[in-house]
C-alpha cells in the first residue's frame, strides 16, 4: 500500500491549479499575501511555515490540505526552521562571494575569480538541493536530512527525473508570479504565495510519487 495518495505523475496543470483548487486554498493565498504586505519578513516566514504544513498534509493525504495558518506560533516556528535552512545552505556561497569582493576591492595579489566561481557553484548546488531537503523535512519530519546537505542532495538526485521537471515547473511559476508586480507592485505578494505553493506541490510529487513505505525513509 502506498504511504500517501499522491498522483503517480507530476503534471504542469495539476501543479499550477493546486494553490487555487479549493476555497480554502484561495483563502490561504489571500491571507498569505496580506501578511507579507503587512509584516514583510515575519509574513514571509509565516508563509514558509504554512507551506511546510501544506506539504505534510499533501504527503499524508489529509483533507483539507489548506487549513489556514493556525496555530500561528507553530507555523512561525516551522517557518523559522525553513528560514534557517535557507541561510545555512546559502552561507558557503555568501562567504566565497564576500572573499571575492574583498580581494577585488583591495587589489590584492591573490586572484578573486576562483572565489567568484566557487560562489556561483555553491549557490547553484544549494538552490538545487534545498527543495529536496525541505520536502523530506516537511513530509517525514526528518530534520537530520535538512541539516545534512549531502543527504539532501542524494535524496533529490535519486529522483532526478521528476525532480528536474519540478524545477522546470517552479521556474515558470516564479516567472509568472512576477506579473503580480503589474498590480501596483502589491500584487506580487499574492502571486508569490501562489508560486510557493506550486513549488511545494511539484517537489512533493516529484520526491514521493513512486514511493513505497520502505523507500520513504531512505
Amino acid at each position: 500500500m502506498r504511504p500517501n495518495r499522491l498522483p503517480r505523475e507530476l503534471t504542469w496543470s495539476d501543479a499550477f491549479r493546486f494553490p487555487v483548487s479549493t476555497p480554502q486554498a484561495r483563502r490561504d493565498i489571500v491571507t498569505g499575501g496580506l501578511i507579507v504586505v503587512l509584516f514583510l519578513l515575519v509574513g514571509w516566514i509565516l508563509n514558509l511555515g504554512n507551506r511546510l504544513n501544506v506539504v505534510a498534509r499533501l504527503y499524508r493525504g489529509e483533507e483539507p490540505v489548506f487549513r489556514g495558518f493556525s496555530p500561528w506560533v507553530h507555523t512561525f516556528r516551522r517557518g523559522c526552521v525553513s528560514f534557517a535552512a535557507i541561510a545555512l545552505y546559502l552561507s558557503p556561497s555568501a562567504l566565497f562571494a564576500a572573499i571575492a569582493i574583498l580581494l577585488k576591492a583591495r587589489g590584492m595579489e591573490l586572484p578573486h575569480w576562483p572565489f567568484a566561481v566557487a560562489s556561483a557553484l555553491a549557490f547553484g548546488l544549494a538552490v538545487f538541493t534545498l527543495p529536496g531537503g525541505m520536502t523530506v523535512y516537511a513530509c517525514e519530519a526528518d530534520l537530520t536530512v535538512l541539516r545534512d546537505p549531502r543527504r539532501a542532495f542524494e535524496r533529490a538526485w535519486n529522483q532526478r527525473g521528476p525532480y528536474f521537471k519540478a524545477w522546470r515547473i517552479s521556474i515558470l511559476s516564479v516567472a509568472l508570479s512576477l506579473l503580480g508586480l503589474l498590480v501596483f507592485g502589491i500584487g506580487f505578494a499574492f502571486t508569490s504565495v501562489w508560486c510557493w505553493e506550486v513549488v511545494g506541490y511539484a517537489f512533493t510529487v516529484a520526491m514521493y510519487m513512486d514511493a513505497t513505505p520502505d523507500e520513504t525513509r531512505r
